[in-house]
């Protein structure tokens, strides 16, 4: 059901990883499960990277990297770093009212019309629950209508018309499909924007907060270790979304939650 995103090269962005510290030799050695989110447009695990503040520090911290492509086609890097909490005052652009920031915080997805560089756009937000970082993408770049078209051919299955509609919205709906339920809705962690489980609307919020679960609170991400290979290891400690939050200077908090490279 899923196609390829023609807009991300099929190659490591080896150049925007090297901002992070993270050099040629370092992001071929990243594990595939990494290198096969990166490349797919999904977010990656947690890694510790290294970034040279404005005063010329070095400031290692934990993050989440994502490829996604911005309005004219081109491959860009989005960085989401450990933050302390969702605070609504920073997010400028996203412009959030205290009620949907909480929304977002109880895991819904959001459609909202942002202003970005200039240019408003209807676009979904998700928070990640692991870096409390809010995830956005263009609604038109999801192409919402073409997947229920797939997922009613695959399924042979007729949405009605306010299961469409719920779906369009952001929210997540529990179909029947055969014997079987199904859940389908937006996720923007993945590469598509758009995810089908087997199972009912528990199953999804179970799965959704699966691998915040297992982790939370150590926070297990990849390190590169002095044995030159990146491993698994507690990347946040108690000042780490203290110092995630000091990196991100005033011009970019102005440009989005996110860092894009």
């Amino acid at each position: 059901m899923e196609k390829d995103n023609k807009n991300l090269q099929p190659d490591l962005p080896y150049e925007k990883l090297q901002l992070l510290g993270i050099d040629r030799d370092k992001a071929d050695k990243l594990p595939q499960e990494v290198k096969k989110a990166l490349v797919s447009g999904e977010v990656t695990p947690l890694l510790q990277v290294s970034i040279n503040a404005r005063n010329g520090e070095i400031i290692t911290l934990p993050l989440k990297l994502q490829m996604t492509a911005d309005k004219n086609g081109n491959p860009a890097l989005m960085a989401y770093p450990v933050r302390a909490d969702l605070d609504e005052s920073r997010n400028k652009i996203l412009n959030l009212s205290p009620q949907e920031a909480e929304r977002l915080r109880n895991g819904e997805v959001l459609r909202k019309t942002i202003d970005l560089n200039g240019e408003k756009s209807n676009q979904f937000l998700q928070l990640d629950p692991e870096t409390k970082s809010v995830i956005h993408k263009r609604i038109t770049d999801l192409k919402i209508e073409e997947k229920l078209k797939d997922m009613e051919k695959v399924n042979d299955i007729e949405l009605g018309t306010q299961q469409k509609q719920a779906v369009r919205e952001g929210k997540p709906m529990e179909l029947n499909v055969g014997d079987e339920k199904v859940t389908v809705g937006i996720d923007l962690k993945k590469p598509q924007g758009f995810k089908v489980i087997k199972g009912d609307m528990k199953e999804w919020e179970r799965q959704q907060k699966l691998k915040y679960d297992i982790e939370h609170p150590e926070y297990i991400g990849l390190v590169m270790t002095d044995k030159n290979r990146w491993e698994y290891q507690q990347v946040v400690d108690r000042d780490s979304h203290e110092r995630a939050i000091r990196l991100a200077p005033a011009k970019e908090e102005k440009q989005s939650s996110s860092l894009k490279m």
